[in-house]
């Protein structure tokens, strides 16, 4: 990397602080400040990193510093619109978390804006880069087991049941609950291997009675009819007792795929294909390695039950995957990985179908998604 580094500042002293600070740095961004609601909580956190600045008026921060290019929100999903809508007027980059926002509504929103922006803008779907799941991808997408029949996902963790969550986790208005937190990552992996989704019939449910106070689901089971005839089942559940689940599997016309997880979780997965000639493993491609997750180094900082899950730092790398990617986009040049990352739309559409489960899961029936 011989250009000058692009400048960053990210949005959020918690996710924003633990996984993007350290994934920009990786991707050879200079990070240059750090924006929160409470000032003085902003400078302390921001202080053990060697984070420049420290503020709580993005506006004022894109006036004065113009090195930074690219703006990273990682606020919980009710707080997204206003930072984002904030970065685009000044011009900037933008990278924003999942979920992209409450409503389909404001997700057109910030998608309208970002388009009359003319910048890059993009969904925080780090696990594009997940080394299983790009491979995975790359395999269904060459058509190696055929047309796509059926694509099943399921994840289910024994969790605790009295943890400390953030508010918005527990707060179904502000877009809390299991399925917009971890069930957009699932729903995004279906649109990126298999198709875009057309109908949605969904089971949500709260499993937790240890937290009386969640309004939220922390469990669901979304069906998917995709526009291509490929059917998908997703499952995922943050507290089910019993042992750790989780698996990976797409079944075509020819063949099928899977990803085959090691004896114990945080063990390195495979990828597996079954057609004519049997069933193999196949080797990782070296641009899809990622290194081993390196735990967050100031654990005074770890407050709640999401903080020590992303402190784990399983997704530092493949988000230092996806901003490499916006990297080579913000100067022209070739993207590091053919996989491509998501952006705004992809964020609407993905969007569109958490709104339809939502809408599905009140209703009990099926529902079609609004195609962006």
């Amino acid at each position: 990397m011989n250009e000058t580094p692009i400048g960053a500042a990210v949005v959020g002293t918690g996710f924003g602080l633990f996984t993007h600070v350290r994934a920009l740095r990786m991707a050879g961004f200079d990070v240059r400040a750090i924006v929160g609601r409470d000032l003085a909580k902003t400078k302390a956190r921001a202080a053990p990193l060697g984070i420049p600045h420290a503020t709580n008026d993005l506006p004022a921060l894109l006036a004065g510093d113009p090195a930074i290019r690219l703006v990273t929100v990682a606020t919980p999903p009710h707080a997204h619109a206003v930072p984002v809508l904030q970065a685009l007027a000044a011009g900037r980059h933008v990278i924003c978390e999942k979920p992209f926002a409450r409503d389909l509504a404001e997700a057109r929103t910030m998608l309208s804006a970002a388009r009359k922006a003319g910048v890059i803008a993009l969904l925080g779907a780090e696990f594009r880069y997940d080394s299983a799941q790009a491979l995975l991808s790359r395999v269904v997408k060459s058509g190696a087991i055929g047309d796509p029949l059926l694509f099943h996902r399921i994840y289910q963790q024994p969790g605790e049941q009295d943890e400390p969550l953030a508010d918005w986790w527990t707060d179904a208005a502000q877009g809390g609950g299991f399925l917009g937190a971890f069930g957009t990552h699932m729903i995004d992996q279906v649109r990126a291997t298999v198709g875009e989704i057309a109908a949605v019939s969904a089971i949500l449910r709260k499993l937790s009675p240890g937290r009386p106070t969640m309004t939220s689901d922390d469990y669901y089971n979304v069906q998917l009819r995709c526009a291509n005839g490929c059917v998908a089942v997703i499952e995922a559940a943050m507290c089910l007792p019993g042992p750790f689940a989780m698996g990976t599997r797409v079944a075509g016309t020819a063949g099928a795929a899977w990803i085959q997880s090691g004896a114990a979780f945080g063990e390195p997965e495979q990828v597996w294909v079954q057609d004519a000639q049997g069933a193999r493993a196949l080797p990782m491609p070296h641009e899809l390695v990622n290194p081993a997750p390196e735990p967050f180094p100031v654990s005074e900082l770890i407050q709640t039950e999401m903080d020590r899950w992303h402190t784990q730092g399983f997704d530092v790398a493949p988000y230092a995957k996806l901003f490499g990617q916006a990297r080579a986009l913000i100067l022209d040049q070739p993207t590091p990985l053919p996989d491509p990352a998501a952006d705004f739309g992809d964020a609407a559409a993905g969007q569109a179908v958490l709104d339809a489960a939502r809408t599905s899961a009140g209703a009990a029936q099926w529902i079609t998604v609004e195609q962006i």
